[in-house]
């Protein structure tokens, strides 16, 4: 099989520019605000033509979008890097829906504009595609507390993914919605019950 031929400097540029583009919008809906940043300032702060930033998004919501699939792939990350972590399936999902919590209010107030732009404005235009990898993910995570014997067996798989899915959308949905949810003590609470509800006791 003949190697994969190297992007071309020309493409290296267009790539170069377009993860220009998504950094310098991404700062700027974090600080000023989704609705606040317009296209002129996004390609004034990353010194590009205004008519450029069209060569590479349609509209600001096309970017928003592609910042929304972003998100939807760092979760994927971050949740194949907790479970390569040291530790017990519950531990690990304590820890998912801690840190998940502590990155999201340590972002500020912004971030949470911006998760509230992703969910009204672009998640509905991909919603089924992204609700399905997000259920996907977590169930490889419970497929493989279950194979370990960490997951109990009792109760099905599906059932078993549909609590800790739900719980993880209401979480996000009621800090986005409620200006003083207690998210980090919300997370930690719910994680807690859900590793003491769904794991197999140690010593059984």
């Amino acid at each position: 099989m003949a190697a994969e031929e190297a992007p071309s400097r020309r493409e290296r540029r267009k790539m170069e520019i377009r993860d220009r583009i998504l950094e310098t919008a991404v700062t700027l809906f974090e600080t000023k605000g989704y609705e606040a940043t317009t296209v002129s300032e996004i390609a004034r702060r990353a010194d590009i033509a205004y008519g450029t930033f069209f060569n590479h998004f349609p509209s600001k919501l096309h970017l928003l979008r592609e910042l929304s699939d972003l998100a939807v792939r760092d979760f994927f990350q971050g949740l194949e890097d907790v479970s390569k972590l040291p530790g017990s399936f519950g531990d690990h999902l304590v820890m998912l829906f801690e840190e998940a919590a502590a990155h999201a209010e340590k972002a500020g107030q912004q971030t949470r504009e911006l998760l509230g732009a992703m969910m009204t404005l672009a998640f509905p235009e991909s919603a089924v595609t992204d609700d399905r990898r997000i259920r996907l993910a977590f169930r490889r995570f419970l497929e493989n507390g279950l194979a370990a014997g960490e997951v109990r067996s009792d109760v099905d798989l599906d059932t078993l993914n549909e609590i800790v899915v739900g719980a993880w959308y209401s979480m996000f949905l009621s800090w986005v919605h409620f200006e003083d949810y207690p998210l980090r003590e919300r997370a930690a609470s719910a994680a807690a019950f859900l590793a003491a509800s769904i794991t197999v006791p140690r010593g059984k």
